[in-house]
């Protein structure tokens, strides 16, 4: 199933959903929503990485912990959407061990010059040049004749031992010679898993449940990107449980907001930008909660303009329209205030700006993504009878009993229009003609028992502007 009117740079879901319609695929069409983060050290969850269905406040308080970002962002939502399923995962955060150096010299070798010098060169706490780090000092001894008058090294120890060195730096000590720095210092030091490791290990347990909205406050580089990677999965043929991750970012500094921009640059994800004057976890819970009321409602509506009512934005962070052009241009979702400072999420977009290629992406609405969904899901629940009872495939041309076991394309294809007819009429598809044009039904002749459908879909357009070309004249 084809989406037009989108570069064709842009891929999934921009481009082409894969549907599957077989024994192995449910036609469930529930709206999930799943919030991922870590329950409190002391909560009863703590270290339970199971998915987690969510019943009322008190018991996730209890289980997670009323302290943790799991309970604050569904505190937040469940104070608008009451009737949405939402889910937790808990995520573990791990720890490795490594070995570490601070850079300070233990071990070196000495090449020292055999030539005599007139001048002593023994001494204590000589500096040395050269080399990566920084401090190192070194005790020098020497041998002179018995008139001293003339003298050679003898011996380079270490005495200080310096910070930032590596082994194989030469460091050179006048009149004395080289140094090689053959040990520095190493401890085992346990240390954080990275977000990517932490996520890798916690989004397996979300299985087959399909979620249209994954929330959280994980919205580091790697995590976006193990984010990313678990999306590639269910957006294919092979799973088809779809999902986009929201997030959110926190920053009064525009210039760094654009440098950070990069962290973002997915399809699967989406980043609200907000200053510091407010709390990211009731930004989440707040933003996503009307995003799913109104997906539900209906996907083909703009999604824009949510009121956040979370708490007021100094004069200082209130970005202007100039501002919130740039960092929308930048992939950020972005929030507008009034003059008495309340928040409002004006627009939303997918977080890529550039696809792996590099080419700018023409269509980053966020719409498109639900809509996506929706129409696959509306297309596999519409055609599994065909699955759900068994069928004989025959051809169009063929003379046939009148049996109900019997399945032919212009069958398959008329089901199509006709679903197709329910997604002009729920608003979300538009151009039937087109439609009737470019569907193809057709016996797979390479697979045995499989029956193949192509269609281009025309996705109705959500009112986001209106431009007045005003001319006044006297």
């Amino acid at each position: 199933m084809s989406i037009i009117g989108i570069p064709n740079s842009y891929s999934i879901p921009g481009v082409s959903v894969n549907i599957t319609v077989d024994s192995d695929i449910a036609s469930d069409n529930s709206f999930n929503v799943l919030v991922i983060g870590k329950a409190s050290a002391n909560s009863a969850y703590a270290t339970n990485p199971e998915l987690y269905v969510i019943t009322t406040l008190s018991q996730l308080g209890t289980d997670f912990g009323t302290d943790s970002d799991v309970y604050k962002i569904v505190s937040q939502y469940k104070s608008i959407d009451v009737s949405t399923s939402i889910y937790a995962l808990n995520v573990i955060e791990g720890t490795s061990t490594e070995t570490v150096s601070n850079g300070n010299i233990t071990e070196i070798n000495t090449s020292l010059l055999t030539t005599s010098q007139t001048t002593d060169m023994a001494g204590t706490a000589v500096s040395a040049s050269g080399g990566s780090g920084t401090g190192a000092t070194f005790d020098i001894t020497s041998t002179s004749n018995d008139a001293k008058t003339a003298f050679t090294p003898a011996s380079v120890k270490i005495n200080g031992a310096g910070s930032g060195y590596v082994v194989g730096d030469k460091l050179t000590i006048p009149n004395v010679g080289t140094i090689t720095v053959t040990g520095i210092d190493s401890e085992t030091v346990t240390v954080a898993e990275s977000d990517l490791v932490n996520l890798n290990n916690a989004l397996p347990n979300i299985g087959n449940v399909s979620f249209d909205i994954i929330t959280g406050r994980y919205n580091s580089a790697l995590a976006i990107q193990a984010l990313d990677n678990y999306f590639t999965g269910t957006w294919s043929y092979a799973e088809e449980t779809y999902g986009h991750y929201i997030t959110v970012y926190q920053q009064n500094d525009i210039t760094q907001a654009i440098k950070d921009s990069a962290d973002f640059n997915k399809e699967t994800c989406s980043a609200i930008i907000i200053p510091t004057d407010l709390d990211p976890d009731m930004v989440l819970g707040s933003a996503v909660s009307q995003i799913a009321m109104r997906v539900q409602e209906n996907p083909s509506l703009p999604l824009m303009m949510f009121s956040l009512d979370v708490g007021k934005v100094s004069i200082a962070n209130r970005w202007n329209k100039s501002t919130r052009n740039t960092l929308f241009a930048n992939g950020f979702c972005t929030i507008v205030c009034d003059t008495a400072g309340n928040p409002t999420l004006e627009n939303t977009r997918i977080g890529a700006t550039t696809d792996a290629e590099g080419e700018t992406i023409g269509d980053t609405t966020l719409e498109t993504r639900f809509q996506a969904v929706y129409i696959a899901k509306t297309y596999r629940s519409g055609l599994s009878k065909y699955i759900d009872n068994p069928r004989i495939i025959m051809g169009d041309s063929d003379t046939l009993p009148v049996v109900s076991y019997v399945v032919t394309p212009s069958s398959i294809r008329s089901d199509c229009i006709n679903i197709y007819n329910s997604l002009i009429s729920d608003l979300i598809c538009t151009d039937l003609a087109d439609f009737k044009t470019n569907l193809s039904v057709s016996v797979d002749s390479s697979v045995i028992g499989r029956m193949d459908v192509s269609m281009i879909v025309y996705l109705a357009q959500g009112l986001k502007q209106i431009a007045i070309n005003l001319t006044v004249e006297k």
